[in-house]
């Protein structure tokens, strides 16, 4: 993220210096200096960033970096703007103008004071980033561009679909035994930490021909936090394609009604994707069958990290990989093509950062993703290896989620914004791609000089490649496609992931989040500069987000 306000204000800078050069009269040789220096600090930045997961004192002094590029950017675009103001209104401001010589000129003074520092500030802290390891990628002068980063960093592969499941197999065909089971428990728990795959066997027990040859209607339901149970009743009954307009009005006992007496009626499968607590499912269930008392050939799956949301359910624990598993996963998302055919010190070093995932599946598929951009280089598994164990030095040695991490620590400069400003979005919330694009664009996500450097390419096109690259680390997971173009619809976090977002997103200062219980808080607002910066308001027990664009 110090990279991304660094290269904001190099191009704040840069448009004043050329659009807009009549308001920086008597600093412009001041602001050039300034906008030289910033670009030269880019270019340390680059390396420093990769390696402040590894050194405290390295990360305290990036976030140093990205204080002083807001300070720099807020000088200039203060000085322009209070000019500006005094070369507007014709000939009374000009007379006026005339009798503030003395204040222009204490203002410019000041101005120049206030560059000559923060160019002191840079230059100091360039030097102390270089003493401890880090250097300058490129040579003074050079631009670094951005976009031939991003190409360089795309994925050599495409994106990997569900045919990467591993030992869900017997798990698979056990439950869809059960459901099959007329005479069995109408509730079934499918129970386990987060990142085991308890979506992903819900998904494949929704696509099972078994499954849609038994069943007459289906539905596949993501249960919100909080959950709303109108809206719960109403997608159920539009996976089963039998909502209509009416039913928008009806109130919830008749929605209820009518959903339960689908239920009796036909033979129906009900998933209900990461319901969290006993309350949600206790609102839910007065359109179940199963729950007052009728007769019903339909089955409910639930997904869930709480054991005990359902006292009567049938509960199905779904277990880690075992270490041939985690293997075998690993090897599907890194080599998917050649198999493991490397060298033996490659494949030391994956067994070794695998054995960190401990058999959790989306730590693997996340680790995988980023040693697949890596194309064998030794050198480069061995960065992504001493940087796992950095992170279990530093942490609670919590093995998934310091892994996670990583996935964060190993993007590219531009995609952090990108990635950061989902945070904005509840929990398992779908987010719309066409929407999304429109956000990052509109709100500067995006460099404006992007479209530039890509040859022409529109700044819409550089998003959507963005989101895709996102999709290709396993950062955000598609979940609908344009049945015709295949092109990406729908896009959600996964629960762990969200959370690594979130608390990035507030360490970056990208978000400022305050409870209804600490509004107190907001007295340190004043204390967050960044171009992107956001305040979330969050109030516990309900799902409302007020998001202030400051």
């Amino acid at each position: 993220m110090a990279w991304s306000a660094v290269t904001s204000a190099v191009t704040t800078i840069g448009n004043l210096l050329t659009q807009e050069a009549i308001y920086l009269w008597g600093v412009e040789e001041e602001v050039d200096r300034l906008q030289t220096e910033l670009k030269w600090m880019q270019s340390s930045l680059m390396e420093a960033e990769t390696k402040q997961s590894k050194d405290e004192r390295i990360r305290l002094w990036v976030a140093e970096i990205r204080e002083l590029a807001y300070d720099a950017e807020d000088v200039v675009k203060e000085f322009a703007l209070k000019i500006g103001s005094k070369n507007k209104g014709g000939l009374p401001s000009r007379i006026k103008r005339s009798a503030c010589c003395l204040k222009e000129g204490w203002m410019l003074h000041k101005t120049r004071s206030k560059i000559e520092k923060i160019i002191e500030r840079i230059n100091d802290l360039v030097r102390r980033l270089q003493t401890y390891g880090v250097k300058e990628l490129k040579d003074r002068g050079e631009e670094s561009s951005s976009s031939t980063e991003r190409r360089e960093s795309r994925p050599p592969y495409p994106h990997i679909m569900d045919d990467n499941i591993v030992g869900l197999v017997d798990d698979t065909e056990g439950l869809v035994k059960v459901l099959k089971n007329e005479s069995g428990c109408k509730v079934v728990t499918i129970w386990g930490m987060g990142g085991l795959g308890k979506t992903t066997l819900a998904k494949n027990i929704y696509h099972h021909h078994q499954v849609i040859d038994y069943f007459d209607h289906l539905a596949f339901v993501y249960v919100s936090q909080p959950c709303r149970k109108r809206n719960v009743w109403e997608d159920i009954l539009s996976g089963f394609k039998t909502l209509d307009d009416a039913d928008r009005k009806k109130r919830d006992e008749d929605l209820a009604e009518k959903l339960c007496n689908k239920l009796e009626e036909k033979k129906c499968l009900v998933i209900l994707d990461d319901i969290w607590t006993s309350e949600a499912w206790d609102s839910l269930k007065p359109a179940f069958p199963v729950a007052t008392g009728r007769h019903s050939n339909s089955k409910i799956l639930l997904t869930s990290r709480n054991r005990g949301i359902v006292p009567y359910a049938d509960i199905r624990e779904l277990k880690c990989l075992n270490d041939q598993q985690c293997w075998e996963l690993f090897q599907k998302i890194v080599f998917p093509q050649t198999g493991n055919k490397t060298g033996e010190e490659i494949k030391e070093l994956g067994e070794n950062m695998v054995k960190h995932c401990a058999g959790l599946p989306l730590a693997i598929v996340v680790l995988g993703r980023i040693l697949a951009t890596k194309n064998n280089s030794l050198n480069e598994w061995r960065k992504i290896s001493d940087n796992v164990k950095s992170h279990l030095k530093r942490g609670k040695n919590q093995g998934p989620e310091d892994v996670l991490a990583l996935s964060y620590d190993d993007l590219p400069p531009y995609l952090r914004p990108c990635f950061l400003y989902l945070s904005h979005f509840p929990e398992d919330y779908m987010i719309d791609v066409d929407r999304l694009i429109q956000l990052w664009v509109a709100e500067g996500i995006l460099s404006s000089k992007q479209e530039e450097r890509d040859g022409g390419e529109i700044v819409e096109d550089v998003a959507e490649s963005y989101l895709m690259e996102l999709v290709e680390r396993c950062m955000i997971q598609v979940r609908e496609r344009d049945v015709a173009t295949l092109k990406v619809k729908t896009i959600q976090m996964h629960d762990m992931m969200r959370d690594l977002c979130l608390s990035k997103a507030k360490q970056e200062n990208f978000v400022f989040i305050i409870d209804q219980s600490n509004a107190s808080s907001l007295s340190m607002i004043r204390k967050v500069k960044t171009p992107f910066f956001h305040l979330l308001l969050l109030f516990k027990g309900s799902n409302l987000y007020l998001k202030l664009l400051l």
